[in-house]
Parts: structure tokens; C-alpha cells; sequence
């Protein structure tokens, strides 16, 4: 359906003007008043000859009689637009008989590496890494779907000076193999602590933890069999957070998998290059712009930017990436600018293929009482209080109590999709109450929606399937705003994926909810005398039901059908 119309402007543009014209997004409504839909169809620039291409549109149109009505121009300069004034019951029956959830293929598959969440080890999972995992499992699911093949990536923090801290934190303690297997993250992260605070005054220790590293990354350690112990906790940990947010990676990677080898590689391409610059206290840099960006430490030890490009070589080897996305928050614009930049120096083909998806921050996230801030207890925290909404609502169909998976879907809900809601790009303040909402635009309209359109289709004793959409059978204003909305799933899609925005496809999923409840209160299924009418408002409110469902699971939600 927005492929016709797409590929008819887009077509006579380019026979007319000579260039393509690349239409992201089709926006279809009902204007105030009318019987029929129209199609919005961004021109962004007026153009010499817009007349010619809309007397060219229009003897389309007049040929093509069943699909479009009129065509005009409206708007000035970027906000020109074609309009076109579709025939309802064609546009009603193309929707509903063609609209389809299947993944996209595509004639050369673009490979899409997308790195994201990637905490320390050894580290319980932080509340601050929540943006990281949720964008990125969006992004990653809405790329797949548009026909990329994705390889999602969680690149763990097991090197640096702060392990240094970590080996000499477990070395104070005094704690054998036995004593951290008991609660492995706790007791590391309690020792790490407790070494940086030691040494927070003391030079010694601040040095020791150094050189503990630099030992370490020389391979001089002789007990590093830990470290793999400290790294198969951590990811058994992860694996448990990141099972309740519904995420799964395709591999996990480590910076200490990037050794002696791996960055003498990379200091002996900067050298060929004349881009590494001898500095007098012993450390070694490269220049991005006017920063002098190190390279190795003055005891010869690197830094994170060191491995990123070790990595950025090694990931471009293995799997011939067409774009390599880090979704990773603002504060590290300068770290990967001087990776794309020291990368760019280098001749790296695949320089320009690097993507910095940044996102904001979160303010005040922590369980009600202000304790921790740990994703584990965020999420237990949202669970318990779903729990108790759920048990003193009235229309509650679930025993909430025996089935703690239901609450604890709701909990989650609320939380990815609050957070999902907001501008990428926007740091914000977290409120459980807005988190939790059960009115309005939250995650849980979205779960009661997709519940109550389940429960409708299943319980209705007649079946849609397979049935041809009869238009006529659907006369109602709200039905064809549904329909509407329901054409506009591919472009919303298209327009999130594009501007790497979980929002957009969140608040399109609350306008399907409006529409959808408004058509159920005004378009009974179950007392409807009229056999047709009620298998032609099955079929619609299953097609609603199937792009909720999808979209939710692009969101990264497990969609409920009873609550």
C-alpha cells in the first residue's frame, strides 16, 4: 500500500527533475469532515517544476481511478508536501488485506554490528547502563526487521587500572576462591570499593594498583585463571538482568581479548602514519584536532581508546560491517569523535561507517527509598508495585500471586517503556509515579490494549482469518481512523529506524491505542446482529492487534494476552 503511492510520486519526481526523491515517511489521516483519506508526501524543497509533476501525478490519478481521487500541493518550502485524496474503500481494503509484519529482504543485506549496555565485570549491573541496553536492543530488532543482518555485541570491561584496584582490593580482603563464589559480584564489587578507598590518600596503593595492571596487560600476573572465574560470574549475573529485559547478544566480547599483539599492531600502523607523538613524560599521543589524545601510558600500559581501535581493526575482519553503531551516552562524544578521527588519519576504509548513537541521561533512578541503584532492584522494585496495583484492581483476570511472571512483565513494561518514551537525545528526571502510571500514555496502555484485543478476537466465536475485507462492511469514521493509523505502521518504522528514535515508534503505538479503544467502544463485535460486519471488525481489530503486538516486540516487550 505506501509502496504504491511511494514508488508513484518518487517515479515521476525523478523522470521530471532528474534526481530521486527520498520519501521516508507517508502520513495518512482523515481530514475534519471527510469521508476519505489522504496521503501526505513530503517534497522538503519546492522545485522549478512542481507543476509538471503534479499534472503528471494527476493524469495518473485520473487513469488510476480507484486508488486516487485528487492531487494537490500544499505547504511552502520544506514543509511542501503532495497531497493525495485516496478512494476509501480501495484504501480500506488494500490495508487490511496486504499489511504484513514479516521481516523485510533485502536485495544486498547491509551487515549492521551494533555494540551496546557493555559494563565493567566484576560490577553489579548499574542503573546507567539501563539506556545503553534498551536503545540498543531497539535498534537492534528494529534494523533486523528492515532486513539488516545484525550482530549485537556487548563489549565487557575486564581491563584497566580500575582491575588493578579490583586484584588488589580481593588481595586486602584476604578472600579465598570460596569466599567470592558465595555471591560473586557483591563481594568483588565490595572489594574493589575498598581498595579505592584505601588508596584514595595514598600513593603507594594508587601506584600498586598501576603497576598491578600494567603487570597484568604485560601478561607478568601468574594467577589471571581469576580473572576468567571474576568474567563467567559477571556475564551469569548479566545473563539474569538481561533475561527480564528480554535481550540476547550475539556474542560477548572482552578489552583483554585485545593483547600484547593486538595493540603493537595498532602503535605500529600509528607510527607508519607519523601520527604517534613522543611526549616527555614518557606517554605517547596522537593529535584530533587541537587535543592531544594518549595512546600509551608513560609505564607503557593502554588506555580504552587503545583497545576501541584494536577492536574497530579486528571487528571490521571478522565481519565486513557496513555500519559499526556504539550506543553509548553523551558524556563519551570525545572518545569515539577521536576514533573515528585517529581511524580516518589511519586510511581505515570503514572509518566513515562509524555511528555514535548517544543518549542522555537519568536522574534520581533508585528504589523508592532511595537505597540502591541497581537495575536488579529497579526492576524487583516496579515488579512489587505492579503486584500491588494489579491485586486491588477490580477488573484483574490474572491470580496475580500464583503467576508472578504477569507482574513482573508489567513491571518491566513500565519501566523500558517510560524510559523508551523520551528523546533519545534528553536527559530526565525518573519518577516511579510517572513510571508506573496505569492512565494515559504508559506502558501499561499498551499491555491492556494488546490484552483487551485478545481476549475480543479470541472470544468472539467467529473467525477473520483468511476472510477478504469487505469496505463496505466497515462504515464507521472510527474504523477508517484505525485503518489510517494501521497504514502508517511501515513509515513509523522507517522515520525510528532513520533517526535512531525508540520514541517515535513508542507515541505511534499509544495513537494505535486511542484509535483502537475508540473503534471498540463504538464497534460491537459480540451482540452485532450482522454476521459480515462482525467478521470485517475481527479482522480489523486482529490487524491492529498483530502491528501492536509486532511493534511492542521491536520495543523489546513480551506482549501479554491476559493481565
Amino acid at each position: 500500500m505506501t509502496i504504491h503511492y511511494r514508488k508513484l510520486v518518487s517515479n515521476k519526481f525523478a523522470q521530471i527533475v532528474g534526481r530521486k526523491l527520498n520519501v521516508t515517511r507517508l502520513s495518512y489521516h482523515v481530514p475534519k469532515g471527510a469521508l476519505d483519506p489522504v496521503v501526505h508526501l513530503p517534497l522538503n524543497n519546492i522545485i522549478a517544476d512542481e507543476k509538471e509533476l503534479l499534472d503528471s501525478i494527476s493524469a495518473e490519478a485520473s487513469a488510476d481511478k480507484y486508488r486516487i481521487k485528487d492531487v494537490h500541493l500544499h505547504g511552502e518550502g520544506k514543509r511542501r508536501q503532495m497531497v493525495l485524496h485516496l478512494c476509501r474503500n480501495h484504501f480500506i481494503q488494500t490495508v487490511l488485506d496486504d499489511i504484513s509484519t514479516k521481516k523485510r529482504v533485502l536485495a544486498d543485506t547491509p551487515k549492521t554490528l551494533i555494540e551496546f549496555s557493555s559494563p565493567n565485570i566484576a560490577k553489579p549491573f548499574h542503573a546507567g547502563h539501563l539506556r545503553s541496553a534498551i536503545i540498543g536492543n531497539f535498534l537492534a530488532n528494529i534494523y533486523d526487521h528492515l532486513g539488516h543482518d545484525v550482530v549485537k555485541l556487548n563489549y565487557l570491561g575486564d581491563w584497566g587500572t580500575q582491575f588493578g584496584f579490583l586484584k588488589m582490593g580481593v588481595d586486602l580482603k584476604r578472600l579465598s576462591r570460596e569466599d567470592i563464589r558465595k555471591n560473586p559480584i557483591q563481594v568483588l564489587y565490595e572489594a574493589y570499593v575498598h581498595a579505592y578507598k584505601q588508596a584514595a590518600n595514598d600513593e603507594v596503593l594508587q601506584t600498586k594498583a598501576r603497576s598491578i595492571f600494567s603487570d597484568m596487560e604485560q601478561g607478568k600476573l601468574q594467577d589471571l585463571d581469576d580473572w576468567a572465574d571474576y568474567r563467567s560470574y559477571t556475564v551469569d549475573e548479566l545473563q539474569r538482568v538481561y533475561d527480564r529485559l528480554g535481550i540476547t547478544f550475539d556474542q560477548y566480547h572482552w578489552e583483554s581479548q585485545y593483547g600484547i599483539n593486538d595493540i603493537a599492531h595498532v602503535v605500529s600502523l600509528l607510527q607508519e602514519k607519523s601520527l604517534l607523538i613522543q611526549q616527555d613524560d614518557g606517554r605517547r599521543i596522537v593529535e584530533v584536532g587541537a587535543r592531544k589524545i594518549p595512546i600509551v601510558k608513560s609505564d607503557g600500559s593502554t588506555l580504552y581508546l587503545t583497545r576501541d581501535i584494536a577492536a574497530l581493526i579486528d571487528r571490521h575482519r571478522r565481519f565486513t560491517f557496513d555500519k559499526a553503531i556504539y550506543v553509548v551516552d553523551n558524556a563519551q562524544s570525545d572518545h569515539f569523535v577521536a576514533l573515528q578521527s585517529i581511524a580516518q588519519q589511519l586510511s581505515l576504509p570503514y572509518a566513515s561507517d562509524i555511528v555514535h548513537v548517544k543518549f542522555g541521561r537519568v536522574h534520581g533512578m533508585s528504589t523508592r527509598k532511595g537505597n540502591a541503584i541497581f537495575l536488579t532492584d529497579i526492576l524487583d522494585e516496579a515488579e512489587t508495585l505492579m503486584r500491588h496495583k494489579q491485586i486491588s484492581k477490580q477488573t484483574t483476570k490474572v491470580d496475580v500471586t500464583n503467576n508472578p511472571n504477569v507482574t513482573a512483565i508489567l513491571g518491566t513494561t513500565a519501566v523500558v517503556v517510560n524510559d523508551l518514551k523520551q528523546r533519545r537525545m534528553r536527559d530526565y528526571d525518573f519518577s516511579w509515579d510517572k513510571a508506573l502510571q496505569t492512565d494515559g500514555d504508559c506502558g501499561i496502555k499498551l499491555q491492556y490494549t494488546h490484552c483487551r484485543l485478545w481476549s475480543l478476537v479470541q472470544n468472539a466465536g467467529e473467525c477473520s482469518d483468511g476472510e477478504t475485507c469487505r469496505p463496505e462492511s466497515l462504515p464507521e469514521p472510527e474504523a477508517l481512523h484505525l485503518i489510517c493509523e494501521i497504514a502508517n505502521y511501515d513509515g513509523v518504522l522507517a522515520e525510528a529506524a532513520d533517526k535512531q528514535e525508540a520514541c517515535i515508534l513508542v507515541n505511534y503505538l499509544f495513537g494505535l491505542c486511542n484509535a483502537t479503544n475508540r473503534c471498540i467502544q463504538t464497534m460491537n463485535v459480540k451482540n452485532e446482529p450482522s454476521k459480515a460486519k462482525k467478521i470485517q471488525r475481527l479482522k480489523l481489530f486482529n490487524t491492529a492487534r498483530r502491528i501492536l503486538q509486532h511493534g511492542m516486540q521491536i520495543l523489546g516487550l513480551k506482549p501479554l494476552q491476559e493481565m
